[in-house]
């Protein structure tokens, strides 16, 4: 007979720290990635998507400079007004160039 030993626990202590920042992070992003997949047109969800959203600023990860003032004009055309009465919190909404890692697919209309 083997003697009995105690579980390993030390993993846990870290496992729910990031469960518990996961749990926070979808709190925030989840409600504006929401509100960018309804509220955006397909092409602009095509080049541009939630980043983050930290005291009140929501960045938008956008792949050209191009890209970058197609979304900034339809921002200011009432993209980000809607967006401000959907989302809770919403101050502003900045973009952020660089390249797309596992995003959403768009919806199809």
């Amino acid at each position: 007979m083997r003697a009995w030993q105690e579980p390993d626990r030390s993993i846990h202590k870290d496992v729910f720290i990031f469960a518990k920042q996961f749990a926070r992070t979808e709190k925030s992003i989840g409600a504006a990635s929401d509100a960018w997949m309804q509220l955006a047109p397909l092409a602009l969800q095509k080049v541009a998507a939630v980043e983050s959203m930290r005291a009140g600023t929501l960045t938008l990860l956008v792949e050209s400079s191009a890209a970058a003032f197609e979304v900034d004009r339809a921002l200011r055309g009432g993209l980000e007004n809607d967006l401000k009465n959907v989302v809770q919190g919403l101050l502003r909404v900045r973009t952020r160039l660089g390249k797309f890692q596992d995003v959403p697919k768009p919806r199809d209309d």
